[in-house]
């Protein structure tokens, strides 16, 4: 058994996968081996050289979960929600005595989180009575959420990315390199990725899409197969390592449950007529996805054109808060046309502006913000996806279906074809289509 640092981990999961033969590297995150980020040069040949560290106690990271807890969410679970919660706030909220750029990247201030941070649950509040006097009350979980919290969520998101900037403008100006690779679990904040993938010293940005501590087994062993000499060093290109089921095994479901089934030829084309005509389907083919995204393996799929959508499939399917987004996937060849981006973005791991002329044809799909965290899907990655997709696009001319998780707020997304049928069951969505098997609901016509 060899034991491996936590950010050196982070660092070789991103690196080693992608395929930059130089790059600076940086991971960040709440805390792990008495470090809170680390920052290297990684090399091809001779592999990754750490260059500093950051202690626990000025932590990018532990600011963030102090405001998740804050505003009344989950720390370490929710950091996204306030992600998404920031851009329907304003720049009103100085959080400066909390968290500020300095000359080698940042220095967080820990007397507004307790001095007992490091052994507080997920269901005890991170912040200190400090952080109450300076922005009022705390938001109990469940509270409605006022203009307030959105301006303190705008705030949060703000430092956070004029932070991450410094960090890395630090880190060119040591290293002179243009590529950078991200991993840890700040690392999953696609909104503070675009900013830093818009710094004009960088050229290209590989975002670790495993880049929480789920991500750290590979980096282990990563690094491991560096170590003894293997060439590890291999462009991701797809996260579709998980198990399959055969048709034989879906089968064997379907009879179990004593749903209704048919057997269809052609079930992208099928769907595809389905997302045309409203309906939002299941969607449960091939390995299922490493990593915390549904990338059209376990995906809930929608008609991204509709504004409704995203109300609907909040409130029926996802059982979660209204103010959250979804993202598109979008066919690769045709994602510059509807997004301002420059090249394939396959993991969700990045926040790009929605072209002005597509707005309003991607109401489902576009936050509040102008900003979506786009998917570009391969033909040769993702085939029967980029099928279904090729498919909506001939019947509409929009090539883009709204993708999210297939799962309900609180659970994992789904593995089993069990699984499937269960959350299928137990939300509304209209349709579920495992490898050629559609299950169809009788549904009341909405109002």
């Amino acid at each position: 058994v060899k034991m491996m640092n936590h950010q050196l981990a982070h660092i070789a999961s991103a690196f080693f996968c992608s395929g930059f033969e130089q790059s600076m590297c940086m991971s960040y995150d709440a805390w792990g081996d008495k470090t809170s980020a680390a920052l290297g040069i990684g090399k091809l040949h001779s592999g990754i050289e750490l260059l500093e560290t950051r202690e626990p106690t000025n932590s990018l990271g532990i600011f963030y979960a102090t405001m998740t807890s804050y505003l009344g969410f989950l720390v370490s679970e929710d950091e996204y929600k306030v992600m998404g919660l920031a851009a329907y706030g304003q720049e009103e909220i100085d959080l400066s005595s909390f968290l500020r750029p300095t000359p080698d990247g940042y220095r967080v201030n820990m007397d507004y989180v307790r001095s007992d941070f490091s052994h507080c649950t997920m269901f005890e509040p991170l912040y200190s009575h400090k952080l109450v006097e300076l922005l009022g009350p705390a938001r109990q979980p469940g509270e409605l959420l006022t203009t307030r919290h959105k301006n303190i969520a705008f705030a949060a998101q703000k430092a956070l990315e004029d932070c991450a900037v410094s960090l890395i403008t630090y880190l060119h100006d040591k290293t002179g390199l243009d590529s950078l690779c991200i991993a840890g679990g700040v690392g999953l904040n696609c909104s503070a990725n675009r900013v830093l993938r818009e710094t004009p010293f960088i050229r290209r940005l590989f975002v670790q899409p495993a880049s929480s501590d789920r991500g750290l087994s590979l980096g282990c062993a990563l690094q491991a197969a560096h170590e003894n000499g293997l060439k590890v060093n291999q462009k991701l290109e797809h996260v579709s390592w998980g198990p399959t089921y055969t048709e034989g095994q879906i089968r064997k479901a379907l009879e179990l449950s004593g749903i209704a089934w048919t057997e269809v030829s052609d079930p992208a084309r099928k769907a595809a007529e389905m997302l045309a005509e409203g309906k939002i389907i299941g969607w449960f083919q091939g390995r299922s996805e490493f990593g915390p995204r549904a990338l059209g393996n376990r995906s809930i799929l929608a008609d991204p054109r509709d504004a409704r959508m995203k109300d609907e499939i909040n409130s029926r399917i996802k059982f979660r808060e209204e103010f959250r987004p979804f993202a598109p996937s979008v066919l690769e060849e045709y994602a510059s046309e509807l997004f301002k981006m420059d090249g394939a973005s396959p993991f969700m791991t990045m926040a790009f502006q929605v072209q002005p002329s597509w707005h309003d044809r991607l109401k489902a799909v576009t936050h509040v913000n102008g900003t979506a965290r786009v998917q570009t899907v391969n033909r040769a990655t993702l085939p029967l996806y980029h099928q279904l997709i090729s498919e909506f696009h001939r019947l509409t001319g929009v090539p883009v279906v709204l993708n999210t998780s297939f799962n309900v707020q609180g659970q994992p997304i789904v593995e089993t074809p069990l699984d499937a049928l269960s959350t299928f069951a137990g939300s509304g969505m209209d349709a579920l289509f495992m490898g050629p098997f559609m299950i169809v609901k009788a549904h009341k016509p909405r109002q």
